[in-house]
């Protein structure tokens, strides 16, 4: 990926592709290219779309569970619109759920 993109205003779509491609691989290459991507601007509009995405997309989804790169529980804390959907379907109730996530991060 072209990383100079990653810096550029309004090339929200190009880090939300960047991130995820991170997340699903669970290995970052240039450090500063991924926090970039939630650090501009439009960080959270990045996050809800990464999550969005991942309601979709259960390679995705499972990515952002194991993940040591970002804090699921943190997003779905500042974007509750998303912690129901997520969890919803999961079979599990979403406290329960995101209890089991909070204690494996610790």
């Amino acid at each position: 990926m072209y990383l100079p993109r990653v810096y550029a205003r309004g090339a929200g779509a190009y880090r939300v592709r960047y991130a995820i491609a991170n997340i699903m691989r669970d290995r970052v290459v240039n450090e500063g290219a991924f926090t970039n991507c939630f650090e501009m601007e439009d960080g959270d509009e990045v996050i809800c779309a990464i999550l969005r995405r991942s309601l979709k997309n259960q390679k995705l989804r499972t990515a952002l569970e194991r993940s040591h790169l970002v804090n699921l529980v943190q997003w779905l804390i500042l974007h509750p619109e998303f912690s129901e959907a997520y969890y919803g379907s999961g079979g599990q109730p979403a406290e329960r759920k995101v209890a089991s996530l909070r204690s494996r991060r610790h």
